[in-house]
């Protein structure tokens, strides 16, 4: 038995277009990436505080006693003007850092900690 391939033109030409992207626009992209520097500038004062051996030591206590109440408490006595959302676990702390601009949320800054073993 011979196969003879039925061959389509049109059914070609769809199957080798590309789709179409909407244009270009960077200014939200621009504006997410600026956002964003601030953000990690906040961020290496939290690390600078978070890395001193006596912070360290109550922020870890607190965590592993479940207060979160100081937990939030510490972070905030930073004095960084971003909200910091913590949340721990056994195995270490996990920081995010939401970036609000112009009243919506354009980028997100998330760390984990780690001061544990993986399980």
């Amino acid at each position: 038995m011979y196969y003879y391939p039925y061959y389509d033109p049109y059914f070609q030409q769809r199957m080798n277009r590309q789709p179409q992207s909407p244009s270009v626009d960077t200014s939200i992209f621009s504006h997410s990436v600026s956002s964003l520097q601030k953000i990690t500038l906040e961020a290496n004062a939290l690390l600078k505080k978070i890395a001193e051996p006596k912070f360290s030591q109550t922020l870890m206590t607190a965590a592993q006693a479940g207060n979160h109440i100081q937990v939030d408490n510490l972070i905030k006595s930073i004095g960084i003007s971003t909200s910091v959302t913590a949340k721990y676990n056994p195995d270490g702390l996990l920081l995010i850092m939401p970036a609000q601009s112009q009243g919506e949320g354009c980028c997100t800054l998330t760390m984990f900690l780690r001061w544990g073993e993986f399980r």
